[in-house]
């Protein structure tokens, strides 16, 4: 409402969709706004309010109105210092802060360290929250409504495929997915084309949607150390999405299983605990001193701060320092930290080989044009949904690069190719969700929901028989007929194998 009268307003999210949100609502108001992201910039003659992800605030422009959402991920390891440097140096007389109520007592010390004042407004929900007292049943239990939450872009695939057998349309929503592939999966839901949403967490954060109930399809997840109990605030901030106002006068919140359910019943309607941190990030003036980069960051991270302040992640960094260091003969600009810093800060998916790969031929060549390489999608067979995902990734991070090193960008080219994948994406999530169903390597035989094992019990225990063999009478030991597959000889130690890559493989990026 404040940003409708701005003259000159600016609203910072973490997501490109709520960005998107802020930028329609303005548009329905007729008010003029521009949005701008990390992937894109939508400008508008006479723009009077900038519709942006955090990471794009400007800390030189003065506004008369900001807002700044979702302020309690100031305690995010990776993306906090965002917030903590928006709270502190924007330029604005009217600042609003939204956030849980958690985050209350931290943001309030950074409002005071700037010598601002301030004034506290909480607001209560309008609908009831209920948690179900008997567990979910899969896929039984399904209703119209319902948001089934997982923890990985597998499990939302395995789901959403197994509610496809059953003849249950379902949007799904996950980290890795376009952003755009995501608002037309919320656009299914919202009118009602899809029954159902499949979703990680990324739907915690403030996604409007029209969802009844909240299910837990589980009670953990894979922070990317190790697998772990949801946090209070956590299940509080998935299990709010629950009852949408105007839409349904009560939410409900449920999980699958005794224990899951216990699990969510425990920690939904707690109170959360206050925020003790708040993430700090790399001063870039100390790129001005007279050592290499990684020291650089190394030591500025050792150097533990004052309370409640904490260093940023920087092991990316550092990973795509070391990746660049080993071809810095070929970088023009390697010894200008200021240059350096600037890529090996590009935001980018470092688990994702070939978009590293891309990433480091722009740092080779990007001198050599007034524009980048345009990168080129190579089809394979078995590729899937997963190919498509990363040329995307791929043209973000060709608008992104460019954007940092001031190449000239093909908007157009862009726009097409963005366009064309989106399509190839959507009718993988349209149409052919089944392929994506856990089954046993092996047998075929349906796997239980989260299962961090590719083979079922059976033909584990079938392998295992076959390898170390079973005593006869006589006390000598008899192979079983598996025993000759060659492909079950190597079972047990790839069941072992996908048991270490449970505990250390890769999280569902928000």
């Amino acid at each position: 409402e404040r940003l409708k009268l701005a003259r000159n307003g600016v609203y910072l999210g973490p997501l490109r969709l709520l960005a998107l949100e802020v930028y329609e609502q303005m548009k329905k108001y007729k008010v003029p706004c521009t949005m701008r992201t990390g992937q894109e910039c939508l400008e508008e003659e006479g723009s009077r309010v900038m519709a942006s992800t955090i990471e794009m605030a400007d800390f030189d422009e003065n506004y008369d109105i900001a807002v700044i959402d979702e302020a309690q991920l100031v305690a995010d390891h990776d993306r906090g210092h965002s917030w903590t440097k928006a709270i502190l140096g924007l330029r604005a007389p009217e600042i609003h802060i939204c956030m849980s109520p958690a985050a209350e007592q931290a943001i309030c010390h950074l409002i005071e360290l700037c010598g601002d004042d301030y004034e506290a407004e909480r607001y209560e929900r309008k609908t009831d929250l209920v948690c179900e007292e008997h567990p979910f049943v899969f896929p039984d239990d399904v209703q119209k409504g319902d948001a089934l939450i997982a923890f990985s872009k597998k499990s939302v695939l395995d789901v959403a495929g197994r509610l496809e057998e059953a003849g249950i349309n379902a949007s799904v929503i996950y980290g890795s997915l376009p952003p755009e592939i995501r608002r037309r999966q919320m656009h299914l839901f919202h009118k009602g084309k899809t029954k159902v949403v499949v979703a990680t967490d990324a739907i915690g954060m403030g996604l409007n949607l029209p969802v009844r109930r909240i299910v837990f399809l589980q009670a953990e997840k894979f922070d990317g150390i190790s697998r772990r109990p949801l946090k209070t605030q956590e299940v509080k901030q998935i299990a709010g999405r629950a009852g949408r106002f105007g839409i349904y006068d009560t939410g409900y919140v449920t999980a699958m299983g005794e224990a899951e359910l216990a699990h969510v019943r425990n920690h939904y309607a707690a109170e959360e605990d206050p925020l003790t941190q708040v993430n700090l990030g790399f001063p870039q003036i100390l790129l001005d001193i007279d050592a290499p980069l990684d020291e650089l960051l190394r030591i500025w991270h050792e150097v533990t701060p004052t309370e409640p302040f904490i260093k940023e992640n920087i092991d990316e960094a550092l990973y795509l320092y070391d990746q660049a260091k080993s071809c810095k003969q070929m970088i023009d600009g390697f010894q200008d930290k200021h240059i350096l810093y600037k890529m090996v800060t590009c935001p980018i998916d470092v688990k994702d080989k070939k978009v590293v790969e891309l990433w480091l031929q722009y740092c080779c060549t990007y001198t050599a044009d007034v524009s980048l390489e345009k990168p080129v999608l190579h089809r394979e067979k078995k590729g899937g949904i997963q190919q498509y995902e990363t040329y995307y990734k791929q043209l973000d991070l060709y608008y992104q690069f460019s954007h940092r090193m001031q190449k000239v960008i093909e908007e157009d080219w862009l726009r097409r190719e963005r366009e064309k994948t989106e399509m190839k994406i959507m009718s993988y999530l349209t149409k052919g969700k089944q392929n994506y169903i856990a089954r046993c390597r092996y047998c075929g035989k349906l796997l239980p929901l989260g299962s961090t094992f590719p083979v079922c019990d059976d033909c584990f225990r079938q392998e295992v028989r076959a390898k170390y063999g079973r005593k006869d009478k006589n006390g000598g030991t008899t192979d079983g007929k598996v025993g000759g597959d060659k492909k079950r000889r190597g079972l047990s130690g790839h069941r072992r194998k996908v048991r270490h890559q449970s505990v250390h493989g890769t999280a569902d990026s928000k």
